[in-house]
């Protein structure tokens, strides 16, 4: 396998860095041209944490940014395929295969780019929003939200800082940040020519969706999901929308909040 021959494909891929976050997170910094030219904000990568098939399926994690041969992603630890890729150092050998998905850009086809976007990141949600503030361009950044837990957080608190100068950091324990969640940091009312791009737990983006019931066209969520194949072809990522059952992994990540059944999907 090598870094070509046609997207979504498998690629080998080298991580170049590691940088350990805090609660079992951390963000890999990895060497791969075919992924680091072809994917855009929302897209995501399924990735095996080795050369072989063990473990049998890739893990999806988003794109965290990506220039010249180089992408980056942040990964938490969940099980033990996301276990494995957390001890990869500089050096070690990885499989992706992606990009994966339609993203924030492509999943507006026509529709023109908003005056003003407001980015809101849940946890490792922030991830794909780092990539698409570089993509939009400080002029059409409103503000940037994001939200943690709280204790435990703390670096991957700082590399928020880093990544987003000048966000709105909340916690739940107001340890890091502000006391509260992202929608505290949110408009009462979403302004004129303005969108919300938002990434995080189902949780969160319902949440948002449901603050602004009447916007959802404005509401861009990039949605987190189990799955397998990460090919469409397993359905293990399925969700209602208002145009009948859509899979995450090739239909989305990114939808608009009004096309969401969120009181038909199931909690997550």
């Amino acid at each position: 396998m090598s870094c070509g021959g046609g997207i979504p494909g498998d690629h080998a891929a080298t991580v170049l860095g590691h940088r350990p976050l805090g609660d079992g997170s951390g963000l890999l910094a990895v060497r791969c041209e075919e992924i680091a030219a072809g994917a855009e904000p929302g897209q995501f990568v399924m990735v095996r944490p080795g050369t072989g098939n063990d473990p049998f399926l890739g893990r999806p994690l988003a794109v965290a940014d990506a220039a010249g041969d180089v992408f980056k992603m942040v990964y938490r630890i969940v099980g033990r395929g996301t276990a494995l890729l957390a001890s990869k150092r500089q050096g070690d050998p990885i499989t992706v295969r992606g990009p994966i998905g339609t993203g924030f850009f492509s999943s507006r086809r026509e529709r023109p780019l908003p005056l003003k976007v407001i980015l809101a990141g849940g946890s490792v949600g922030a991830a794909p929003l780092l990539f698409a503030a570089r993509k939009l361009g400080l002029q059409k950044i409103a503000g940037t939200v994001m939200g943690v837990s709280g204790r435990g957080w703390e670096g991957f608190a700082e590399w928020l800082k880093e990544a987003f100068p000048g966000t709105d950091l909340y916690s739940d324990d107001g340890t890091l940040g502000t006391k509260g969640t992202v929608l505290s940091g949110l408009p009462d009312t979403l302004p004129d020519d303005t969108e919300i791009w938002a990434c995080g737990p189902q949780g969160m983006l319902r949440a948002i969706a449901a603050k602004y019931p009447g916007d959802g066209h404005r509401i861009m969520v990039a949605l987190e999901s189990r799955m397998a194949c990460g090919m469409g072809g397993c359905l293990g990522c399925v969700i209602p929308t208002i145009h009948g059952n859509r899979r995450v992994c090739v239909d989305g990540p990114v939808f608009s909040a009004g096309e969401v059944k969120w009181n038909d999907l199931s909690s997550s």
